[in-house]
């Protein structure tokens, strides 16, 4: 490939019978872009580990070189613009089940087209990326909202399920929000952490699921009071149940200590 763009316009891209396997990370799948684009062709399916299954088609194992994901990644900003590279580095936070196969069609159009793709929000290769951003950007502001911290030890601790990795989104709000407190923040679909301590940040993949300690009596009774105080503020002849739902889907529910009870 001397002389020539890392990731250069697809001629005779078609679809092969095969699966890409990677290790699930962002410099990972961008060394799967970078084999679909060598190989001129579109996977049946790009698998991380966790989401590998039996199948009828060659699996093609996809080790992560970390220079050719720089070069692939800095393909997108000097060939395709600003706006691909952010919309494409967030999506690839989405929880969608395809969003690798979905990215890398919208990057064979997009490298084909040039840099006014990523604006033709209508087409059928480039409106799943809306809707995946979309998605991301409405968790991040319910989480912002819905997110109830426990105290443990001198450290405060929760825990959500959100559909989508949204802790790298949520870093820098609860940072700004707490940043002379020590806090954590488990996402349990995910498996991840993200860790304040001593005024910094790490976000943290865990091998084992994580139980944080039950809260101690001082805890309960904040809690308790936390409570009375959402119930306080209702006014029960304007109880709106639907309008509830909607700022609030009852999936949220289970992690908030004001509505949790209501589930049993």
């Amino acid at each position: 490939m001397s002389g020539q763009s890392p990731v250069s316009p697809a001629r005779k891209l078609h679809d092969a019978d095969v699966v890409y396997l990677y290790d699930g990370s962002f410099e990972g799948f961008l060394c799967c872009v970078f084999e679909s684009f060598a190989q001129h062709e579109l996977p049946f399916a790009i698998w991380t580990p966790e989401r590998e299954t039996a199948t009828l088609y060659p699996v093609k194992e996809i080790p992560t070189d970390r220079a050719k994901a720089r070069r692939v990644f800095a393909s997108f900003r000097a060939k395709l613009g600003e706006e691909t590279e952010f919309l494409v580095t967030r999506d690839f936070l989405s929880g969608w089940e395809d969003k690798e196969l979905r990215i890398i069609r919208f990057l064979h159009l997009a490298f084909a087209l040039g840099p006014g793709t990523v604006k033709r929000r209508g087409h059928p290769e480039v409106a799943p990326l809306y809707q995946m951003k979309q998605s991301l950007d409405w968790e991040v502001d319910k989480f912002q909202g819905f997110v109830r911290f426990q105290e443990h030890d001198g450290m405060l601790g929760a825990v959500i399920h959100p559909k989508n990795y949204i802790l790298p989104l949520l870093r820098g709000h609860f940072c700004a929000r707490f940043p002379e407190e020590n806090f954590l923040i488990y996402d349990a679909v995910h498996q991840a952490v993200l860790l304040y301590q001593n005024h910094k940040a790490q976000l943290m993949e865990l091998a084992e699921p994580l139980t944080l300690p039950p809260p101690d009596e001082k805890e309960q009774q904040f809690q308790e009071l936390w409570r009375q105080f959402y119930k306080t503020l209702e006014i029960k002849a304007r109880h709106n149940e639907k309008g509830r739902m909607t700022h609030c889907p009852k999936r949220f529910w289970a992690d908030m200590t004001e509505m949790k009870e209501e589930l049993k």
